[in-house]
């Protein structure tokens, strides 16, 4: 039975806007769950939204090596959604991402991406950082929800590969931060 309701425990964990009407998690592909359908997708939407903060960081950011750490990020995580979506593929879901235009914890919102684009310096720096940390600790958060209960062997194995590099980037900006 928690199988059948982690999607939904996840959605509700993720913060899902009140507002959306909720979207039913196509049937997935032989061998997939659709634990794992919502992780996939869930994921890549939150690696989609969180792509346009990353590209902020090297031009405004104070410290150089937060501009640096973005640059790198903005690169592995754009490529973290490309295994995202193999398996998508794999998991035979297709149409628009029902999570893409959801707030969620973690997904900077545009209100927010255009206040830091009015931002330079050490202001820049310490919002980017707070939503750097939101994202990235949503990241492992439900990642750790596929890994306990999804179904597919290969993206419960993902999921756990992205809470690790997930959690060393995590541990990298709070270096950088401190």
């Amino acid at each position: 039975m928690l199988r059948c309701l982690l999607p939904i425990l996840i959605l509700v964990l993720a913060g899902c806007s009140a507002a959306v009407e909720p979207v039913a998690t196509p049937a997935a592909g032989p061998g997939f769950s659709t634990t794992d359908v919502a992780w996939l997708q869930l994921a890549d939407a939150l690696h989609t939204r969180a792509l346009p903060l990353l590209a902020l960081a090297p031009e405004r950011a104070a410290e150089r090596p937060l501009g640096e750490l973005a640059a790198r990020l903005g690169r592995a995580h754009e490529a973290g959604r490309g295994r995202l979506r193999a398996l998508l593929v794999r998991a035979r879901v297709t149409g628009e991402n029902p999570h893409a235009q959801h707030d969620m914890p973690g997904m900077p919102t545009a209100e927010e991406l255009k206040a830091l684009e009015g931002s330079r310096g050490r202001g820049f720096d310490r919002r980017f950082t707070e939503l750097l940390r939101a994202y990235l600790d949503q990241l492992v958060l439900v990642a750790d929800g596929e890994r306990s209960s999804g179904g597919a062997a290969e993206v419960r194995e993902l999921a756990d590969a992205m809470a690790r590099e997930h959690a060393a980037e995590r541990a990298e900006l709070e270096r950088i931060a401190a």
